[in-house]
Parts: structure tokens; C-alpha cells; sequence
């Protein structure tokens, strides 16, 4: 029988439509069986952007990830809000990751959020706007690049910056590193996988199509590289650059008198104290003992997120482990392990290859040598592991101690921390106190000892300030 070709092309069309329907249906039974979808950066609430890889889509409200979030006008978590700054109002911008964002945390349970409902609380006559800038799997380099660009734009008095997470991430290659030749690269691969998002067949068919052309087998091409060794890996922000982003936001905040507080954050305790304690017992030669600390890491208690992404960390340790006990080919074995573990292919790098208190200790460096506020989160929350959802991120509790902190630390105008730094106009004031004070008792013939121990303390530090500690020098 013959077909007309005009038929032809109907029942072609029908039956192609009918196998695409029936591979997305087969797919996504398939995906709800297991639990999982096809892997894709691109989500709902990205947009793609060539300078800070992706923003926010604004007036979005879902998910992003595992936290329900409503984004304003301007692709901040909050409510809409004006670019110019109200009048007679403090205006606070928070940069960070999704620490800031407020991963496991509801909308108003942030912390630049409960920063604003304390200060109301407290301070009902004195008018102050948070806005939360933080956006998940930021790093240091894309918080200045949206200062540069965005941030500015919004006239802050004070900026908050809480950094250090997403920049110990694997990437495979250093030109693969966060910059802005990576992030247009990254950028185009984003926007052709949203454009896929709506089908779970066409994403699974682009994976494998990405696969057989090897564009996303870290996992595979990290055994090509001269070292599996983390530490002579590359990472999405080394620790040089990040002490050079901070500075380069120190000076841009320093260039248009905005005021500048950095905020330390670390890993959740249980994660600290076991890398703590399995290398005290490798230095002491009990190598089992540290390697079964090594192991319990995520385990004991059983907690996914933070077996996923410290089990790198894990494994490099417990190879470091058996390097020390002269079992080198064991060594190698898990130093392959742990780099194939890190090589997780992402727009926005692999997992944990670096510790976070590195970027603790360089984050309270920058805040001493630009002599600006530093609250110490990583030193207060050090024995709070109530205050941590996560490996981590922070419940509403830790949340709410932040924003207590930020709160002493705006109303005071100084730093907030266990390891206070003081600016210069805090050091003269301090000195010119102790001066009086050494003058009225010098008349009734008793030493300045005051004065001298600030001298033997800080001889270097005071000269600089153009501080004489001596009372006849000071015309006494």
C-alpha cells in the first residue's frame, strides 16, 4: 500500500515524539526509583554570568538546593529593595557563600536577617538595611569581582565579608582556577545546560556526550597529573590569592570610606578535633589509632555531607598516615584514592582538598594588617557544635549568635573578637588614656608602669602611630 509522503512525515514525527516521551517517562521512573537526577549546575534559580559565573535569578522563589529562599529585585535573599541607599538609614552589605545565603535556614532565620531584627530590637530609633549578597559556591575572588560590579552600586556603609569554604575545592587544571577567562568558559556551559533542565533525557544524553568526549573525567585525568598528592593539587582559590582578594576588598572599601568587617568561619568542631586528633597520634607513632580517627570522620555519627566532601581529606591523611609508618606503596594507593575522591567535575570544582583553618589564619592576618574588625566565628563556635547543621553551614542558633556578634560589633564600632584588633584611632585613644593616667600619679613620685609595659610590648607598633610613651617626652 502506499503512503503518501505528506502521511509519511506525520507517522514520523508521531513516533519520534512518541520514543522522546517514553524515554523521559522510562528516565524519570528511573531517577525517582534511585533518588537522583541527572547532575546539572544549572538550576532554576541561576542565571549565568561571564564575570561572576552566575547571580541569582531575581524575584525567584523555590528552592535553591536544599533550602526554600525567595530572591528580591536584585537577586539578594530578602525583600525588594531600592539601588540608592534610604535616607538617614545604615545600610550593611553581607558577602559570602552559602553560609551567608543561609543554607537549612528559613528566610528570615539568616544571618543578615536576624542582624536587622536585632538591631530593631535593640536600636528602634536608628534605622538600619541588611542585605544578604550571599550566594552558594561563592569564593573570595567572586565576592570582589560583585563588589566591583554590583555592590558598590548599592551605597553600603559597612561591608561584611565571610569567605573560605569554596575556595579549598579541587579543580583539575590551575587555569581552571576562579577568573574570568574560566568563568566566561564556565558561563557558556551553563547556559546550554539550562536550556536542557526541563528534560532529564536530553540531560542524561548531554552527559554522556560530555563522557565520551572527556570534558568531565577528573576522576580519570587526575591520575595523569605528576602528583596525587592534595597539597600539590590546584584549587579553586589558592591561599595567596585569597589574601590578595581580602586585600584588594579592604582597599576598595578603604577608597570610598566604607567600613570593612571580616568574618572568620571554620568547619564544624567534630571535624576539627578528629583531624587534631588523628595527627597528634600519627606524631606519636600510634598509626592505626590515627587511622581509624582518619575513618570515623563523617561516620561516627553517620552524616553524608561531610563523609562527601572531607573524604578526600580523609584519605590524604591516612595516606600521609601510612607515608610515616614507611608503608609507601600503601601511601600512593591512598594518595590516588583521595585526589580521584577530590575530582568531582563541577562548573564550581570537585570537593575539599584544603583545610579551612589556613583561610581562618590568613582572614585574621588581612584584618590585622589593614587594621579592620575581624569577628572570630571559627575561634568563638570552636566548642559549639550545636550551632552547625553540617560540616559547615549553621543552624538558626548559629545564625543568631552571628548576627549578635555583627550587632556589638556595629554598635561599639569595634572589633568584635576573641583576638581584638584595634585600629589606629583605638591605639592613640588607649596610649593617650594610659599617658594621663602615668602623668597624675608621676607627681606623686611613683613609676609610669603602665606605660612601660605598653613600651616593652609594642615598642615597635607605637612609633608608627606617632606615639611618645615617655611623660617628659610628652612635655610632662
Amino acid at each position: 500500500m502506499h503512503i503518501s509522503r505528506r502521511r509519511a512525515i506525520i507517522y514520523t514525527v508521531i513516533t519520534v515524539v512518541a520514543f522522546a516521551a517514553a524515554a523521559e517517562v522510562g528516565v524519570r521512573l528511573v531517577c525517582w526509583a534511585i533518588g537522583r537526577v541527572p547532575y546539572t549546575v544549572a538550576t532554576p534559580w541561576m542565571q549565568a554570568d561571564d564575570e561572576l559565573l552566575y547571580v541569582f535569578q531575581p524575584h525567584f522563589e523555590g528552592r535553591v538546593y536544599q533550602t526554600t529562599a525567595r530572591i528580591n529585585n536584585h537577586g539578594l535573599r530578602g525583600e525588594d529593595c531600592t539601588t540608592s541607599k534610604p535616607k538617614n538609614t545604615l545600610r550593611v552589605l553581607c558577602l559570602g557563600d552559602s553560609r551567608t545565603f543561609g543554607f537549612f535556614v528559613g528566610q528570615e532565620e539568616c544571618y543578615p536577617a536576624q542582624l536587622a531584627r536585632l538591631w530593631r530590637e535593640r536600636f528602634p530609633d536608628r534605622s538600619l538595611e541588611v542585605l544578604n549578597a550571599g550566594m552558594p559556591g561563592y569564593s573570595s575572588y567572586q565576592g570582589l569581582r560583585y563588589l566591583e560590579l554590583r555592590g558598590l552600586r548599592f551605597e553600603p556603609d559597612v561591608v561584611t565579608v565571610a569567605f573560605g569554604a569554596n575556595e579549598r575545592r579541587f579543580v583539575l587544571r590551575p587555569e581552571q582556577a576562579d577568573g574570568a577567562q574560566w568563568f566566561q568558559q564556565a558561563a557558556r556551559g551553563l547556559r546550554q545546560r539550562q536550556r536542557l533542565r526541563f528534560s532529564y533525557a536530553l540531560l542524561g544524553a548531554a552527559k554522556v556526550l560530555r563522557r565520551a568526549r572527556g570534558v568531565d573525567r577528573w576522576n580519570r585525568d587526575v591520575l595523569a597529573s605528576p602528583s596525587q598528592r592534595l597539597d600539590d593539587l590546584p584549587c579553586r582559590v589558592d591561599r595567596e590569592t585569597f589574601r590578595q582578594n581580602l586585600r584588594r576588598i579592604a582597599r576598595l572599601c578603604r577608597e570610598r570610606g566604607i567600613r570593612l568587617i571580616l568574618i572568620t568561619m571554620a568547619d564544624a568542631p567534630a571535624i576539627e578535633q578528629a583531624f587534631d586528633e588523628g595527627r597528634r597520634l600519627r606524631s606519636q607513632e600510634r598509626y592505626d589509632e590515627a587511622i581509624e580517627a582518619f575513618s570515623r570522620i563523617g561516620r561516627e555519627p553517620a552524616d553524608r555531607p561531610t563523609e562527601q566532601w572531607c573524604r578526600a581529606l580523609v584519605l590524604y591523611e591516612i595516606g600521609l598516615t601510612r607515608q610515616a609508618e614507611g608503608r609507601t606503596s600503601e601511601a600512593l594507593a591512598a594518595f590516588r584514592e583521595s585526589a580521584q575522591t577530590a575530582a568531582f567535575w563541577s562548573a564550581l570544582g570537585g570537593r575539599l582538598i584544603r583545610h579551612a583553618r589556613d583561610y581562618v589564619e590568613i582572614m585574621r592576618e588581612v584584618a590585622s594588617e589593614v587594621e579592620t574588625p575581624c569577628l572570630d566565628i571559627a575561634a568563638r563556635f570552636a566548642q559549639r557544635p550545636e550551632l552547625f547543621a553540617d560540616y559547615c553551614h549553621f543552624t538558626a542558633r548559629g545564625h543568631r549568635a552571628i548576627a549578635e556578634g555583627l550587632a556589638d560589633c556595629l554598635a561599639k564600632g569595634q572589633p568584635a573578637t576573641s583576638n581584638q584588633q584595634l585600629t589606629t584611632d583605638n591605639w592613640r585613644s588607649r596610649v593617650l588614656d594610659l599617658q594621663t593616667a602615668a602623668t597624675l600619679v608621676a607627681f606623686e613620685g611613683q613609676l609610669d608602669q603602665p606605660i612601660k609595659q605598653l613600651r616593652e610590648a609594642h615598642a615597635a607598633r607605637l612609633p608608627q602611630l606617632g606615639i611618645h610613651t615617655d611623660a617628659r617626652e610628652a612635655g610632662n
